[in-house]
């Protein structure tokens, strides 16, 4: 492979092009025909102080290199790939044939001329500390006016922002290690939010250019993988606000099979500026994983955009992009490209297809373990790892189970023996000691004295207690007593007590199933404020994420929680109504018709005893109604026969389709044989049994499709099915037989920025 890299800003000198100059004689002419002066003089003469003015630099880069690139091309050939950093980018596209060398001139002069006019930014370059540690500088001291905007190397990034933000957290980097702050001699905060006026200005100005299709592959800037034809000029917009990801363009070439010598330097003589950052890429990071990467591409290659919404353009114009909503440290733990998780269904409706397909896009989705026998869920794992390439995410559901603890034994047992490293623990009211087990093992001491955790927990809770119990080590008296019977040994024992229980928590608001009706805008600050208090108690290991779920089907919704302070959004009632969804098309049907006011909450089958409600779709359906008759007869009486002969005959003729009897006969064969013992004993308790049958079969008819049980499907949904299908209405996705998990996950995303960038506007002012 063949690649020529061309630097940006930075590269500068008095004297550079020289020899270019009498070469190229004509484009010289052009080019100081575009500009209105002479590009020679002023990069043979200077004076120093208007070279490095970043509208007369970015033009004399431009030049320079597009002049150099024609002299190595005429020797050498055409480069196999290029890539720019920065402005060096616009080179890299000349090159590549998208566009003439006077088009690129004129973008170049008025990107500069709009760069320049930011006067109060700053960039630092920081040595010393890889990303996530940046990031947890900025959020610990809440450096809200600092972004990072150029990641050169795993262990060299540039910081940019408010030039007196950027010089007064000098101190806060170094105390985090780093090895040199460099404060960098620019005016403006390049590559961040605060040049959207810029990004909005240059968005105008190319509306009309024409690009034409890379002759040769062009690696973005944005994307560190190559140009999309039908999407170049969204992504030279969005580069004036996003980060700069050259680490990982190179590594995306590493990883394609490219070599330090394959990759040459193409721009001004004298010192190298892009080509020795490969070398340290290639030493700190080597190249992207070759599974993930074919998994990527294999997932891309079939997949077409579907069109946006008339009244919701679906993509951004300004500084927020899809790759910068949430967090990137909490993509690069948990090994996805997007923070949009595709979240667990009860009886395997997030089925192998579904998770596979998300695996396969970058998503994590977790197969919906709940309610299936241990067999079927290996079976299932199997069948997910056969679809997807090696080290793709996927996760398991973790369900908790109050009264049953051994079914929390037996999943714990199965995804150790499988090696599934990422659980979604579900409905958990406090720490069990199956969850522990499953957090102790692949626990190890790490390089610089930290722990890594091998099996990850996403804790969905709605609850700041129960939160709270995430974000601590686990309970000494579980550890003990685990310890005890030698379900864990003495090692495992002592690293827990520094780790916390969960990797992330997800803030699950009011949500389709199991739900405390819970508020995102109460719950999320109350989460994070634990979180925060919890940080400084884990030293040894890394940030505990927070994400949302619930409740989101839309942009406006999504947009929401991320302002809020989410890391990442979870997606699950809109995911049921899609073609991988395991359950029948009857219920998909109903489901696509569905409206934002069509759900109500239900008494939970598994535990209406509680008083714990689940919410369901009630359009049509009968089951709200009779679950909650049924528990209002096991409030009323003490058992069976206190209730009068009518009411008994109604439920036995319409709810259970045979007497009390036979219903309970049946519960004899399948029930532990302690828990009938009880049940003789109870009659209240027989009671409940019996009446739980009617819940367990309205969730099986609704599985299968039974149209002659139709009236009472259990079909758990919330709300935020109803707005997608509203905001979908006009295109493709209506129906839901062109519905896929991971296309509703990256429309969601891809909206979602594109909204923040017009409510941002529109709140500074703007339009």
């Amino acid at each position: 492979m063949k690649a020529f890299l061309f630097p940006g800003q930075g590269a500068q000198r008095i004297g550079m092009g020289a020899e270019l100059f009498e070469a190229f004689p004509d484009l010289v002419a052009e080019a100081d025909g575009c500009l209105g002066y002479s590009i020679r003089e002023l990069c043979l003469n200077g004076p120093i102080e208007r070279l490095t003015r970043t509208n007369f630099t970015q033009p004399a880069i431009y030049v320079v290199s597009a002049l150099k690139y024609l002299e190595q091309r005429a020797a050498r050939g055409r480069p196999d790939c290029v890539l720019g950093h920065s402005v060096g980018e616009y080179v890299a596209l000349f090159a590549g044939g998208v566009f003439d060398f006077r088009t690129g001139l004129s973008l170049v002069q008025k990107r500069g001329e709009l760069m320049d006019r930011a006067q109060s930014g700053g960039m630092a370059a920081v040595l010393g500390l890889e990303a996530g540690a940046i990031e947890e500088v900025i959020r610990r001291h809440n450096l809200a006016d600092i972004y990072p905007a150029n990641f050169n190397t795993p262990r060299q990034i540039v910081l940019s922002g408010r030039r007196d933000a950027v010089i007064a957290a000098e101190p806060l980097f170094r105390e985090a290690g780093a090895s040199h702050y460099v404060v960098l001699q620019v005016g403006g905060a390049f590559h961040t939010p605060l040049m959207a006026e810029a990004g909005r200005d240059f968005a105008a100005f190319v509306a009309d250019i024409p690009f034409e299709k890379p002759q040769i592959p062009v690696i973005c800037n944005v994307t560190a993988r190559p140009h999309s034809a039908d999407r170049i000029r969204e992504r030279m917009i969005e580069q004036i606000t996003a980060p700069v990801r050259w680490c990982d363009s190179i590594r995306y070439l590493l990883a394609k099979g490219a070599r330090f010598e394959d990759f040459t330097e193409i721009g001004p003589e004298g010192q190298a500026v892009v080509k020795p950052m490969v070398k340290r890429i290639e030493m700190e990071a080597g190249p992207l994983d070759g599974a993930l990467l074919a998994a990527e591409e294999a997932a891309a290659q079939p997949t077409q955009p579907l069109p946006a919404p008339p009244s919701a353009p679906s993509r951004s114009s300004g500084g927020i992009t899809p790759a910068n909503l949430g967090s990137r440290a909490f993509c690069d733990d948990f090994g996805v490209r997007h923070p949009c998780l595709c979240g667990a269904m009860y009886q395997g409706i997030s089925s192998v297809d579904l998770v596979a397909r998300a695996a396969r896009a970058g998503i994590l989705a977790f197969f919906g373990a709940g309610g299936l026998p241990m067999p079927e869920v290996a079976a299932a794992i199997a069948a997910i790892r056969a679809q997807i390439p090696e080290g793709a995410p996927f996760g398991v559901n973790f369900l908790a189970h109050v009264n049953r603890p051994h079914l929390e034994d037996e999943l714990t047992d199965l995804l150790l023996a499988h090696g599934v490293c990422t659980a979604e623990a579900s409905a958990f009211m406090e720490v069990t000691p199956a969850l522990v087990r499953y957090r102790a093992k692949g626990l190890e001491a790490a390089a610089g004295n930290r722990i890594a955790a091998r099996n990850r927990i996403i804790a969905k809770v709605s609850r700041p207690e129960v939160a709270a119990q995430f974000l601590a080590p686990a309970p000494e008296r579980i550890v003990t007593k685990l310890v005890e019977s030698g379900a864990l040994d003495a090692d495992e024992a002592e690293l827990l007590r520094h780790v916390p229980m969960a990797d992330a928590i997800c803030v699950e608001s009011d949500s389709g199933g199991h739900t405390d009706q819970g508020r995102p805008f109460t719950l999320i600050p109350a989460m994070l404020r634990i979180r925060d208090a919890a940080a400084d108690r884990f030293p040894r290991f890394g940030r505990v994420h927070v994400g949302a779920g619930g409740g989101i089907g839309t942009p406006e919704a999504a947009a929401a929680v991320f302002v809020l302070g989410a890391e990442f959004i979870v997606t699950g009632s809109v995911n049921q109504c899609t073609v991988e969804a395991r359950t029948s098309d009857v219920v998909k049907d109903l489901l696509e018709g569905m409206g934002v006011n069509d759900t109500a909450y239900a008494p939970s089958g598994e535990m209406f005893e509680l008083g714990s409600k689940v919410q369901v779709l009630k359009k049509g359906l009968f089951f709200p109604a009779r679950a909650e008759k049924l528990v209002a007869l096991y409030r009323q009486f003490d058992s069976l026969d206190a209730i009068d002969a009518a009411t008994r005959a109604q439920i036995e003729e319409r709810y259970l389709h045979c007497r009390c009897e036979e219903v309970f006969a049946g519960l004899c064969a399948s029930y532990p044989p302690a828990e009938i013992e009880r049940a003789e004993r109870m009659p209240k308790h027989k009671m409940a049994l019996v009446f739980k049958r009617y819940f367990r079969d309205s969730s099986r008819w609704a599985l299968a499709g039974d149209v002659e049980h139709k009236v009472d499907f259990q079909i758990h949904c919330g709300p935020a099915l109803g707005a997608f299908n509203q905001w979908v209405a006009d295109d493709a996705m209506a129906s839901w037989r062109q519905r896929h998990a991971d296309d509703i996950a990256l429309r969601l995303l891809e909206e979602t920025s594109a909204l923040l960038n017009r409510r941002f506007s529109s709140l500074a002012g703007v339009l």
